[in-house]
């Protein structure tokens, strides 16, 4: 049985444990690799996937559409090692957001019926997987909680932090936030207009340097004490 210290864990590493587990049992039905292009849209809302991606390398979000007014939202991001939309096995809903290619990627295909035989013959994979589904539930409400309590300039603040630390550090530059006005609006869940308002405003406090196609952050000692 997985040991006790998975109870601990964050869900993108039992998330990672898990696909690790399923690759090994399902080799023969695991598909050859495959890369797709940056903004690729995988599954769409509405759709039940006959197959989940594991993502050998590259990033998938999960985009939640909300309103009339075409605000979207990325409540979810899959990395490298990780198994996208694990949530989908057993279910008989439907996706309800888009699963999309954040950037180029490479993903191995694993058929779902393969998957849901593999969890009801071992015991050890499916308490992983409830164990994985838990902590996934638990992180999301501690996010919804605090993120409704937060304002449109900490929740910028926030979101900026978090991609700062995830880009490579080049040695004797700032750190760099590479994407678009739209897909900071998308992660922030906030409008564009109110964006561009957050970044100027930090940019004139000496936070952040707006050029084009990316995001230098000064300060990220500020932007965290703001989120």
């Amino acid at each position: 049985m997985p040991d006790r210290h998975d109870e601990t864990e964050s869900s993108p590493a039992l998330n990672r444990r898990l696909a690790q587990a399923l690759a090994q049992r399902l080799q023969a039905e695991l598909g050859p690799p495959r890369r797709v292009a940056a903004g690729s849209v995988l599954c769409r809302a509405g759709e039940r996937p006959p197959r989940l991606p594991l993502v050998v390398d590259g990033r998938l979000d999960a985009v939640l559409h909300l309103g009339a007014q075409g605000l979207q939202v990325i409540p979810i991001t899959f990395a490298a090692g990780e198994m996208a939309m694990l949530s989908m096995l057993f279910a008989s809903r439907p996706l309800q957001a888009d699963l999309v290619a954040a950037e180029a990627s490479m993903l191995r295909w694993l058929p779902v019926p393969a998957i849901e035989q593999a969890l009801l013959r071992d015991g050890e994979l499916l308490v992983m997987l409830v164990r994985f589904l838990a902590q996934r539930l638990r992180e999301v409400q501690q996010r919804e909680r605090v993120w409704l309590e937060r304002g449109v300039h900490a929740r910028v603040c926030a979101t900026l932090a978090r991609l700062a630390r995830e880009q490579p550090a080049l040695p004797g530059r700032p750190m760099a936030v590479v994407a678009t006005h739209e897909q900071l609006s998308m992660r922030c869940g906030v409008s564009r207009p109110k964006l561009s308002h957050e970044l100027k405003r930090l940019e004139k406090a000496g936070t952040l340097r707006l050029r084009r196609g990316a995001i230098d952050v000064l300060d990220l000692t500020a932007l965290d004490a703001w989120a």
